[in-house]
């Protein structure tokens, strides 16, 4: 009689359940959740590197392109020195150092150099209002161009391809025909720490 009952009850409802049926145990949950933890924190880490690098090219595309632009925009106006078409405006330069240039123009050609934009100095922080920036002043004032420049280089030569001396520049400039320009950006670029372009040109000062 006991072995049909425990016969019986084996058939029923006492057989072991399958794996299927059993679900997770606790540990099997915390192994899955650790595999998952491990996995995000990889591919937020992975994210996270690619983020910082598109950000550092951007800062560096965009301070290559800033420097090249404050450069260019020096580079129109100093061809323009000393123009003087019509005889009488005695266009020239007025003073030249390693960190600015200060020439004329009758951009005009109305005979004189009195008028905005005919009278033109290029440096950095003329105004002593920004200590990175490179301004430019007219008769309208002083004017912001750039901001970030870490270093703004200038160097003349002679006609003869020849650099004046530093010293020299107060009393000869009267020779100088062609400036060579280094303007140096820096910027920020997140936890990467910081991007520094540097672009440099020669200005052949066709009407000196």
């Amino acid at each position: 009689m006991n072995g049909r009952n425990t016969l019986s009850s084996l058939r029923l409802g006492n057989r072991p359940r399958s794996l299927s049926q059993a679900g997770f145990s606790m540990i099997e949950l915390l192994t899955v959740i650790a595999i998952l933890g491990v996995l995000f924190t990889f591919m937020y880490k992975g994210f996270e590197r690619l983020n910082r690098y598109y950000t550092a090219e951007n800062v560096k595309a965009g301070t290559q392109q800033s420097a090249r632009i404050g450069v260019e925009m020096m580079v129109q106006d100093i061809r323009l020195a000393g123009l003087n078409p019509m005889g009488t405006a005695g266009a020239g330069v007025v003073a030249a150092s390693p960190t600015s240039f200060h020439f004329t123009a009758d951009v005009n050609f109305d005979g004189d150099v009195a008028d905005p934009f005919e009278d033109i100095t290029y440096g950095v922080n003329l105004d002593g209002t920004c200590g990175t920036c490179l301004q430019q002043t007219n008769h309208l004032g002083t004017e912001t161009l750039l901001g970030d420049v870490n270093t703004l280089a200038l160097t003349y030569l002679d006609d003869t391809g020849t650099a004046i001396p530093t010293a020299d520049l107060a009393t000869r400039r009267v020779d100088i025909r062609t400036v060579g320009i280094t303007l140096t950006v820096n910027r920020s670029a997140g936890r990467d720490g910081s991007v520094s372009r540097t672009y440099t040109t020669q200005v052949r000062c066709r009407n000196l």
